[in-house]
């Protein structure tokens, strides 16, 4: 995937998060949003802003945090063996 392709997703993903964030579970304060998560609101406004590439654990850290199911954040759903 080209860089600016790769960076145009990433910002997509963040203001995905955001809207979320604001509109369905109704929290306006990152700092105060970040107090349930394990990652902290200067990542989490990184992640937000698109300026970060993330890991794959991180991701599953942001679907708890932002109460998505696998399907979700992932396109499909994650099933145990």
């Amino acid at each position: 995937m080209a860089r600016k392709t790769k960076l145009t997703v990433q910002q997509a993903f963040g203001a995905y998060l955001k809207k979320h964030r604001e509109e369905v579970l109704q929290e306006k304060n990152l700092l105060s949003f970040s107090y349930s998560s394990k990652l902290d609101n200067s990542k989490l406004a990184k992640i937000e802003k698109g300026e970060v590439d993330i890991r794959f654990s991180t991701l599953m850290e942001i679907a708890e945090t932002y109460r998505l199911t696998d399907k979700n954040i992932l396109g499909f759903k994650i099933t145990n063996p």
